[in-house]
């Protein structure tokens, strides 16, 4: 009866633990960029944004973000961070789908078809390799664990 006990009980335990293995968080920060959020607020530079799992979870000027010890970093310096959509701005603990811009997409109106460095969508950064903007260069975005 007990051998049967502390089976159910190490079973119980080893299952427990489970989900964290399976379900690693995806944390990034990207960091430099000037951050248009598409809301009222002036832009902000240098700015970090945190996305945990798809949601923003921290972002402003560099010098006031916490960023986690596990986010991988996206250089984004000199570029532009905005909504995918900017009819509905980024806002702490909403979606982090975002863009990365080469150019300030409220003074280009084509910034979507030549000027996308990488995005988060689904809580998940790709890189625009196949912009028409990028087919010469071997530029790779940086994302390094810091």
């Amino acid at each position: 009866m007990i051998s049967r006990l502390c089976a159910a009980v190490a079973l119980i335990l080893s299952l427990a633990g489970c989900d964290y293995l399976y379900h690693q968080r995806t944390v990034y920060a990207i960091e430099g960029a000037t951050l248009i959020d598409g809301g009222p607020l002036p832009p902000v530079s240098p700015a970090v944004v945190v996305v945990v799992d798809g949601k923003i979870t921290a972002m402003g000027l560099a010098s006031e973000v916490t960023i986690p010890r596990n986010a991988q970093h996206i250089d984004a310096t000199g570029r532009f961070i905005c909504p995918i959509s900017l009819s509905q701005p980024l806002t702490v603990g909403g979606p982090g789908d975002l863009i990365v811009c080469d150019v300030n997409p409220t003074r280009d109106p084509e910034y979507k078809k030549k000027s996308i460095y990488g995005r988060i969508n689904n809580g998940l950064w790709s890189y625009e390799a196949d912009s028409p903007s990028r087919k010469n260069m071997q530029m790779k975005p940086r994302i390094v664990p810091k």
